[in-house]
């Protein structure tokens, strides 16, 4: 019998490939608060969701977290709402690896992240008479970033506590994808190589860089992570800046999982207290995504 898997923004852009490809192995329950789009089609199962801040969500998971193995939540919002509540719900906490709510909150707040770990890491300085970077505090992705140089508009952010404002780099960019066992130990991770993107990563190369592997390992010293994070960086002239972390499975996933890097099996065996491998990762592999239209 296949083991059920439950998974958050199943109506979400790059959804489709991905629950396509876990079907395979997996029963998948989809769950979206947008009840528009391919979900019901290509889910085993769909639910319209309250959406992810709502104090109805927590109680909803709870709800259908009986019926699965194992539970995915892809935005950052719903990650903070579990893990502020997890302790009132048993069926969910018997369900999910995620972080401790103080390092979500941590995480999600960029400004929070660089004060916490800005003698440990790399972050885009800010440069007078420069291009910057403006993105909010909180969010996730590409979306809602500007590029500046216009210092009477930036000045104009740079007030606005709800933004970041910061050097802008131009470099190659990573997504490090890890699994943290129940105790914060790294039990794996796989770095890809963004080659194309639009929002999201649209084409990856799998890579293996020393340099981020010990980047990671400092980071976790200090921020004590539970089940699946996704860090990115962006490295220029031989030096590594660390752009966010998510505390949660990255929406590129699919290029991990491809590349061996078997994190949704990591999940269901930790928490049915099975033995975990190591498995092989393929790397220099270049993976490639693309959008389709359905009616």
């Amino acid at each position: 019998m296949k083991n059920k898997i439950l998974i958050s923004c199943a109506n979400g852009e790059i959804s489709y490939e991905l629950i396509s490809f876990l079907k395979k192995k997996y029963y998948v329950i989809g769950i979206d608060n947008n009840k528009l789009g391919l979900a019901k089609k290509i889910c085993d199962k769909f639910l319209v969701s309250p959406k992810g801040k709502s104090k109805k969500f927590p109680k909803f998971i709870n709800k259908i977290s009986k019926n699965v193995d194992a539970i995915f939540l892809f935005a950052d919002e719903e990650i903070l709402n579990i893990s502020k509540n997890i302790n009132k719900f048993e069926n969910i906490k018997k369900k999910i690896l995620i972080s401790d709510y103080k390092t979500i909150s941590i995480c999600n707040d960029k400004k929070k992240l660089e004060v916490k770990l800005s003698k440990l890491v790399n972050f885009p300085a800010l440069k007078k008479s420069k291009e910057v970077l403006i993105k909010p505090k909180i969010g996730r992705g590409s979306k809602n970033i500007i590029i500046l140089k216009d210092q009477n508009i930036i000045r104009s952010f740079k007030n606005n506590n709800k933004y970041l404002v910061q050097e802008f780099i131009e470099g190659k960019e990573f997504t490090t994808d890890c699994f943290f066992k129940k105790n914060g130990v790294l039990h794996q991770l796989i770095t890809r190589e963004r080659i194309v993107k639009k929002n999201v990563s649209i084409v990856g190369k799998t890579v293996k860089d020393k340099n981020i592997i010990s980047i990671v390992k400092k980071i976790s010293s200090n921020l004590k992570f539970k089940g699946s994070v996704n860090f990115q960086f962006i490295k220029k002239n031989n030096k590594y800046y660390l752009l966010e972390i998510n505390p949660r499975i990255s929406g590129s996933i699919i290029f991990s999982i491809r590349s061996k890097f078997d994190i949704i099996k990591y999940n269901i065996n930790h928490l049915k207290n099975l033995k975990l491998n190591i498995n092989k990762i393929n790397y220099n592999k270049i993976y490639f995504r693309y959008y389709q239209t359905y009616n």
